[in-house]
């Protein structure tokens, strides 16, 4: 079926055989994913496109067990049905079987919180911070998420109940595993620092803003068609039960990070209400909360799991907006459509080789057939 439908699979692909073949880097977008598309490039060197699809599916798969661990070790009674929260999301199945970052950041990031939360050395926290570290190679804006985790370690007022008498406070970890992260981090981008002439050209992005008014309303019709128009209606029960357990983020690690993961992930995308899985990251802290919030409700999660799956086949259009890609405005409709992972997979078999061309044009159609109000 191809890499998938993203507008950047192509020049990830090329990046990667750009590394492997000569040496030589050249970014698939500004400012770069150097680890990701080394990855890439290996990986389909072994496999052709298949493999890294097959990549993306196991650090799929990584991160659900490690979203699992976090919660097992915190506690929470529904892990499996919380964890369905995350998987039962088009956006995650898509980006699971496709050529793209996403999860191989988040996969990465996971891993550097279970480490952080398990092991209270110094070792414990310099081993995290280098998965950190990697994660940011893997995706840059993942900087933010792994900010988060400092801060979170930072603001802890209780720590776990095994934590060894003479463990380092939480200050010197979380510093140790700040320091760690920029570290491996500026590591990983040295190759697109070089390539542009050892300047800082390669970080500026072409991503531009409008009003205010326009990025809010971005902004909130993706996050709708994120989860879906069923699911949202189940979360909006849901948010009461949210909002109590908020008034826990000190004493509450899970809760405290849950939040500051979805925060993070909605300001970003507040400034870059752009790509769908841009938003995985609040999905994954929002199933921490909801495993707090309603761990002991189940057919809450029961509905938000089916809500998804339901939206993966059907949808309902509510907005039709008056220019698709540079809407200014919508239309309010009522249309119902295929889901999201139909029409994603529709639009993935209408075109498998768009990737090739070095056109953008041609995988340009292949992404606007994908999006959630295409026609």
């Amino acid at each position: 079926m191809g890499p998938g439908t993203d507008l950047d699979v192509g020049a990830v692909l090329r990046s990667g055989r750009s590394i492997l073949r000569d040496g030589d880097y050249t970014a698939s977008r500004a400012p770069g994913a150097p680890v990701y598309e080394a990855a890439v490039g290996v990986l389909e060197r072994i496999g052709g496109t298949v493999a890294p699809n097959l990549g993306s599916l196991i650090a799929a798969t990584l991160l659900v067990a490690l979203v699992t661990a976090l919660l097992r070790r915190e506690g929470v009674g529904r892990v499996g049905l919380t964890v369905a929260v995350v998987v039962a999301n088009p956006w995650f199945l898509v980006a699971a079987t496709s050529t793209v970052d996403f999860l191989w950041a988040l996969a990465l990031w996971a891993a550097a919180a279970l480490v952080l939360r398990i092991r209270s050395s110094l070792v414990g926290g310099a081993g995290a911070g280098v998965l950190a570290g990697l994660a940011i190679g893997c995706r840059s804006s993942t900087a933010f998420l792994v900010a988060g985790l400092a801060l979170a370690e930072l603001l802890g007022s209780t720590t776990p109940t095994d934590t060894p008498p003479k463990a380092p406070r939480p200050v010197v970890r979380s510093g140790l595993f700040a320091v760690a992260a920029a570290i491996t981090a500026l590591t990983a981008y040295l190759p697109p620092f070089l390539a542009a002439d050892s300047s800082l050209a390669f970080a500026q992005n072409d991503v531009p803003t409008s009003s205010l008014l326009v990025q809010v309303g971005r902004f909130l019709a993706k996050d709708l068609y994120f989860v879906g128009p069923f699911a949202a209606v189940v979360l909006v029960v849901a948010l009461p039960s949210m909002a109590r357990v908020l008034g826990r983020w000190r004493a509450d690690w899970l809760v405290r990070i849950g939040a500051i993961t979805v925060v993070t992930s909605q300001l970003l995308f507040l400034r870059f209400p752009w790509k769908m899985g841009h938003l995985l990251p609040t999905l994954v802290g929002l199933a921490l909360l909801l495993g707090r919030a309603v761990g002991d409700r189940p057919r809450l999660l029961v509905g938000i799991v089916v809500a998804q799956l339901a939206y993966c086949v059907v949808s309902i259009g509510l907005l039709a907006p008056d220019n698709p890609n540079a809407a200014t405005g919508a239309e309010l409709t009522f249309d119902p459509r295929w889901g999201a992972l139909v029409v994603d997979t529709q639009c993935r078999l209408d075109d498998p080789g768009a990737w090739k061309d070095p056109d953008p044009t041609r995988l340009g159609a292949v992404w606007d057939c994908a999006k959630p109000w295409a026609r």
